[in-house]
């Protein structure tokens, strides 16, 4: 009788822990990247010049297997993040028990703020690869979205961020980092096609300013190079904006190797700023120039306000270009110590950036109730800003009033953007989390 109650145990018991375990199949992943190498070739160089959609179609269609699915997977995960998704559910759901088809799933899950099914998922890996703290960041995020705040808490913990923290930092930016750039640079080709040549702007800028992560930045050299061609090609040596844009890049080379003197010339060579000459009308270009014509003294902060001020916010109101209004706002509490309200109010109201709110109550900080009408406005307007639930939870603790639900609504958006650290680390979130620790209400 002993004998058949182990075994029924045994039966029981045993499947489980087969199910929990979970396979490595390294060495067939590594064989389908190598066949995929000429397809992958192949869908480079289709991006560079063709419709993104095609280029994906034709990649995918390549994914012949699970290992190439999960492979392709892996390389629109920043391009297409609907394709990303379908081929790594594929991919997971030919094998469950492999482990890299599952962690790719599940960061899928994530992603998509599936948090509940993601934390399953997570869970599994973790059992199997306990050392990955990443999964744990990953674990603590995912609860505290299911309102799982003692298990959010107990992953946090074994992050161990005194030691971890650049793990947990790039961590956060695979779930949250930018996935659009690469479309964004197609939708832009598509307007330029369409006749619309004032989107080389914002192309060119966003090819020379790559987003790699969320702290640093780099030249997409052979989109570059491509997009300049087309630039010239559809305007012209002697159009006004490609004037423009060739003198940026030229004064972008001579920066890099510290040439003052030869960028003044560009400068006035080709009418731009100096001398009273216009300020392009593209926010970023001009932000990045009058910071380079201020650097190098060859403007003075205060004089340039005083003189152009009213020149620059016109143009900023004209264009409805944030960026021409940042550089104005800057420059007036460079020069006055303080952003007028009434700008910040501009900004938050006309433009829709987040960075004028945060300048508005700021100014405001000392006088900011808990209840104030306006904070609860910008809550609306802005509700992913981890900053003003910050404020909202500073004022709670002031108040005397419950803390800890604003404090988690602050963690959740903390996690997604590292937004009230001012180098976008975790540092910030480090100190949520062990506020939350003793905050019982």
């Amino acid at each position: 009788m002993n004998k058949i109650l182990l075994l029924l145990i045994a039966s029981f018991i045993f499947p489980k822990c087969i199910s929990q375990t979970l396979e490595s199949n390294r060495e067939k992943i590594e064989t389908a990247k190598t066949e995929l190498k000429e397809a992958n070739k192949n869908f480079s160089t289709c991006i560079v010049k063709s419709d993104l959609k095609l280029c994906v179609d034709e990649l995918i269609k390549n994914g012949t297997n699970e290992y190439k699915k999960y492979s392709i997977g892996g390389v629109l995960y920043e391009i297409d993040a609907d394709q990303s998704f379908k081929l790594h559910e594929e991919a997971y759901l030919s094998n469950t028990n492999d482990k890299y088809f599952l962690l790719e799933y599940a960061i899928e899950l994530h992603r998509k703020g599936k948090y509940t099914e993601a934390a399953k998922l997570y869970e599994r890996y973790s059992e199997n690869t306990p050392k990955d703290v990443r999964a744990y960041a990953w674990l603590s995020d995912c609860y505290i979205n299911t309102g799982e705040i003692e298990k959010s808490l107990l992953n946090w913990r074994k992050t161990n961020h005194a030691e971890n923290h650049i793990s947990i930092d790039n961590a956060m930016f695979i779930i949250y980092g930018k996935t659009t750039q690469i479309k964004t640079r197609s939708d832009l080709r598509s307007e330029i096609d369409k006749g619309k040549t004032s989107s080389f702007y914002p192309l060119l800028f966003l090819d020379k300013n790559w987003e790699t992560d969320w702290w640093n930045t780099h030249t997409q050299q052979y989109f570059l190079d491509e997009d300049i061609k087309l630039a010239q090609a559809k305007l012209g040596e002697t159009n006004p904006d490609f004037k423009i844009i060739k003198a940026y890049f030229k004064i972008k080379e001579l920066e890099e190797i510290g040439q003052s003197e030869e960028i003044k010339k560009v400068l006035i060579e080709n009418k731009i700023i100096l001398e009273n000459n216009p300020i392009p009308a593209f926010g970023e270009f001009s932000s990045d120039l009058l910071r380079i014509s201020f650097v190098n003294k060859f403007l003075n902060e205060n004089e340039f306000y005083t003189k152009r001020g009213n020149e620059l916010l016109d143009l900023a109101n004209k264009t409805k270009d944030k960026d021409l209004l940042n550089i104005y706002a800057y420059l007036q509490a460079s020069v006055n110590g303080t952003v007028n309200p009434e700008i910040d109010k501009l900004g938050w109201k006309e433009f829709k950036d987040e960075r004028f709110v945060q300048s508005y109550f700021s100014a405001k900080a000392n006088d900011l109730k808990y209840n104030d009408i306006e904070l609860n406005e910008a809550l609306k307007d802005f509700p992913n800003s981890s900053y003003l639930f910050w404020l909202k939870a500073k004022c709670a603790k002031l108040e005397n009033r419950p803390v800890r639900q604003n404090l988690i609504e602050l963690i959740k958006r903390e996690f997604k953007t590292f937004g009230t650290d001012p180098n976008k680390y975790s540092y910030r979130l480090k100190s949520y989390m062990g506020t939350l620790e003793v905050e019982k209400t």
